[in-house]
């Protein structure tokens, strides 16, 4: 019984880990520190990893922040939906912030924690 419990525990830990995928023209570094968009590298990068995104379906919260690092905002929805938003442009998290709409990045997940969309959308 001690050693099916003992496979058990490495067949769990084993299934857990998640190969990052590689974004092709994304320079990931760039995308992590412009937390905020204040910069607006995340701007440039977004299509293409959009133009990825079968590489990042099924990827888990933890693994995607790995991949695009911390989101700078969370919401949860009903069901156990999330999603994590990256801003994209000078939003009100930047000194610049001119109260105006600007554009982010959101990932949604489902209850089974696994991306399933990725789009664009305006908030203020």
């Amino acid at each position: 019984m001690k050693q099916f419990f003992s496979i058990l525990i490495i067949v769990v830990l084993f299934s857990s880990c998640q190969e990052l995928p590689s974004l092709q023209g994304v320079n990931v570094e760039a995308w992590k520190a412009d937390m905020g968009g204040c910069d607006e590298q995340r701007l440039k990068a977004v299509d293409t990893i959009i133009s990825q995104s079968e590489k990042l379906k099924g990827l888990s919260e933890n693994a995607m922040i790995n991949l695009l690092g911390k989101p700078d905002q969370h919401e949860l929805y009903e069901r156990s939906q999330k999603f994590f938003i990256y801003h994209l442009e000078k939003g009100n998290k930047c000194p610049q912030y001119d109260g105006n709409y600007f554009k982010s990045f959101y990932i949604r997940f489902n209850s089974l924690d696994q991306a399933v969309a990725f789009t664009i959308q305006e908030i203020k």
